[in-house]
């Protein structure tokens, strides 16, 4: 290794299926991480994640892979596993990168971040929508002032992949303890923690309404209403009974609308970003999906979250997914059950 190159961190995968896949396509990429060993309880998906990517190390219990040489933990494995394994690491000083959510339940998080805070070793959680460049120009639009002042947020997360295969009945997705929920929690959890981090404003009451019928998931369909403190007014939509995904973010001067597609923008003023140029005030502009990726390819190493959270770790870098902001991100979600539950709203400290 040169005077100049930095240590590639090791780390360890807790849980190979799901969307593991994603980190370990970015960890073969990365010049920050890499993963060196990985666990499952499944002989076969430890088979398939380490053959595919040529990880030799390989364990079935948690407890083995903190043995191995590894400098932090991702944690993929189900939603009721993550704090207890989390709690595990930190006690052995691994430094964790939990999949959301911290925990199933607001109390439990809240110890896992003390916990962390008592062994002084960086807890951080997986936001991918952190890893987007258009959602970082997206945020120095707001900061900067081109979108005015915030008024309106409107997100939208839903899939059908359980209304078309719905999980066998021993499946852990189907006991909302071991999720904490269902759709909400697994679905709107993204957009919640994408708007606090684009607006830097918290949300302050919320009001939920749920329906169902169309899957085996008794949270199955939900709108939640918040605002945030000093505006804006905002929606968040989840659902595991139908097909769709947008975000809309609208101010006194501009709006940014990002759906599927590519991204709808409309202003007072022009911009230009790395990801996109706004050049004609006051009209209307659609970006593709293609040009936004053909801008955004050589930004995405320095976006891109494990890598970032490595950076945190050895570089002492800014890391905006940590413990506490997806704490906050738990308390909007637990007032929001509690708003649907008792049919009222719920203010949040």
């Amino acid at each position: 290794m040169s005077g100049g190159e930095k240590r590639r961190l090791r780390a360890g995968l807790a849980a190979c299926g799901g969307i593991s896949n994603l980190t370990l396509q970015a960890a073969a990429a990365s010049p920050d991480f890499q993963v060196t060993a990985i666990q499952d309880p499944r002989a076969e998906a430890l088979e398939r994640a380490g053959s595919r990517y040529g990880i030799a190390a390989r364990h079935r219990r948690f407890e083995d892979l903190l043995q191995e040489d590894i400098d932090f933990v991702i944690i993929n494995s189900p939603n009721h596993l993550h704090a207890e394994q989390a709690e595990q690491a930190l006690a052995r000083g691994k430094p964790c990168l939990v999949q959301k959510p911290l925990a199933p339940a607001l109390a439990a998080a809240r110890a896992l971040v003390e916990s962390a805070r008592r062994a002084g070793l960086p807890l951080g959680v997986m936001m991918f929508e952190h890893g987007v460049p258009l959602h970082h120009q997206v945020r120095d639009m707001v900061q900067c002032g081109w979108l005015g002042e915030p008024t309106l947020l409107q997100a939208l997360s839903a899939h059908d992949i359980y209304l078309k295969s719905p999980p066998p009945a021993d499946d852990w997705r189907r006991d909302p303890g071991k999720v904490g929920g269902g759709a909400f929690i697994q679905l709107a959890v993204h957009h919640i923690n994408l708007a606090r981090w684009l607006l830097g404003r918290e949300i302050t009451c919320a009001a939920m309404l749920g329906a169902g019928g169309h899957t085996v998931f008794a949270d199955e369909s939900d709108v939640l209403s918040v605002l945030f403190a000093g505006g804006p007014a905002a929606q968040f939509a989840a659902s595991y009974a139908a097909k769709a995904s947008h975000f809309l973010l609208a101010g006194t001067r501009g709006t940014v609308h990002i759906t599927e597609a590519g991204v709808l923008v409309r202003g007072a003023t022009p911009y230009r970003g790395p990801v996109f140029d706004y050049e004609q005030a006051g009209g209307e502009r659609f970006y593709t999906r293609a040009e936004l990726e053909e801008r955004s390819r050589p930004l995405l190493e320095r976006c891109e979250v494990h890598g970032r959270f490595a950076r945190w770790i050895r570089d002492g870098e800014a890391f905006e997914c940590t413990a506490e902001s997806a704490l906050r991100d738990m308390q909007v979600i637990d007032a929001a059950y509690r708003s649907r539950d008792a049919g009222r709203v719920i203010f949040i400290e």
